[in-house]
């Protein structure tokens, strides 16, 4: 619970700033699914702002109690899908050993001119932690047997980002993990669309899969905005569980998990499980056309020259929610509304982190504008005026501020990933 700023009286306030100093300024549990069910805690602090922004007047912000310093962050293609048209037909399993011949793994090859077994002269090969030399040297070979009738097209891509705790510890995976679900704020609109809004999932089906913000389909509007208000039956998301956002059919989608175990094959049912230093924390976005296509990639060598620093700003944005400080400045109902009101939102960003308090903000702001066209005509044949609108946590970023220390981790980890893609494409040479 959010206590740095909770009574009024004033004696109340300042005992409470002391023991703020001592005590955490918010504690968000960390669940699993299993038992033991508790794993630990994420402690938050205040962290005054010094932001001139006037949207940004008078607030505090929640800053997670973790040491980055004491994790390596790692930025890796986690997998790239290419469509190959070759100049004459062949059956997808030809493509498969002459892949795996040279790479030691077996790619995915799917069938999209022709029938799954049938020949063809268009396929879609995705492969699995691209190397780039070796990569450009399938294509090769490829295209050597088959022949090329294009230069490869990228299809989809998905880029992660790893922090993998210095000293191993199950907790600071939790911990990490739980800052990345918390913090992550992205442009497109993921609560509109039911599908699209952030769950855990731990399975395959329909019952593995636990949405954090309620929605339900027979919902109207206003309902559904009431709901995005309210914090009664918001969950959690599981630290044992992956966190998901954007539909399965989005053009963006992210997930965050702990990594426990690698090259997962679920049709085989096969893995590999991870030693206690390898295991980390992930964030990952997919990205599919044409949203591959907007960054400037279409074919295979477009991606030597990507700007991969861009991909923090664009899919891996990091902000910490900020609070009023209007009970320690001014007495009075006003106040105690202000009170109420951001501890209901501290809740929500508990639970539902960033994008649930977004969701909030948004429903607040719709129903307070709505308020006020209902009340302008009264309040205009009384001869009164209503007061100016607070512009304090208004504009495109809301009520939140950049996460500056861990979007620079992200960005230096995507910075050096891009070093070594180009490196591996200067290698073709």
């Amino acid at each position: 619970m959010l206590i740095a700023y909770g009574s009024t009286p004033a004696h109340e306030l300042k005992q409470e700033k002391m023991m703020s100093v001592c005590r955490p300024a918010l504690t968000v549990p960390l669940m699993a699914r299993k038992v033991p069910a508790l794993i630990g805690h994420l402690n938050y602090q205040r962290a005054e702002l010094f932001n001139k922004q006037r949207r940004l007047a008078g607030r505090f912000a929640l800053r997670p109690i973790i040491d980055l310093s004491g994790f390596k962050t790692r930025a890796v293609i986690d997998w790239l899908t290419l469509g190959i048209l070759l100049e004459r037909p062949t059956q997808f399993w030809w493509i498969q050993t002459e892949i795996s011949r040279l790479l030691g793994r077996t790619p995915f090859v799917v069938n999209t001119l022709g029938k799954e077994r049938g020949a063809s002269v268009g396929f879609d090969v995705t492969f699995q932690e691209p190397d780039i030399p070796k990569l450009l040297k399938a294509v090769a070979a490829i295209g050597a047997k088959f022949g090329l009738g294009m230069e490869p097209v990228v299809r989809s891509i998905e880029i992660s980002v790893d922090f993998r705790p210095i000293v191993a510890s199950g907790l600071e995976r939790a911990k990490i993990a739980r800052v990345l679900m918390n913090h992550l704020l992205v442009e497109p609109d993921v609560t509109s669309n039911l599908r699209d809004r952030p769950r855990t999932v731990w399975g395959r089906d329909e019952h593995s899969v636990m949405r954090l913000i309620y929605d339900s389909k027979h919902l109207t509007g206003e309902e559904n905005k009431r709901f995005l208000i309210e914090t009664d039956r918001d969950r959690a998301p599981f630290t044992d569980g992956t966190f998901e956002l954007g539909a399965k059919e989005a053009e963006v989608r992210w997930r965050v998990m702990d990594k426990i175990i690698d090259r997962q094959n679920v049709r085989a049912g096969t893995f590999i499980a991870l030693d206690a230093k390898s295991k980390r924390a992930r964030i990952e976005v997919t990205l599919d056309r044409p949203e591959v296509a907007d960054l400037g990639i279409t074919f295979l060598s477009d991606l030597g020259d990507l700007n991969f620093s861009k991909l923090q700003g664009r899919y891996f944005r990091f902000f910490l929610p900020t609070f009023s400080r209007q009970a320690e400045l001014h007495q009075g109902a006003k106040s105690a509304l202000c009170v109420w009101r951001d501890r209901q939102r501290a809740l929500k960003f508990s639970k539902t982190g960033s994008i649930g308090l977004r969701a909030m903000d948004e429903a607040f702001a719709e129903q307070w504008t709505e308020l006020k066209r209902q009340a302008l005509r009264d309040m205009h044949e009384r001869g009164l005026r209503l007061q100016r609108t607070d512009r304090t946590g208004v504009g495109s970023a809301g009520s939140f501020i950049a996460y500056e220390d861990l979007n620079e981790r992200v960005l230096t980890a995507l910075r050096n990933l891009g070093k070594r893609v180009a490196v591996g494409f200067g290698s073709k040479a």
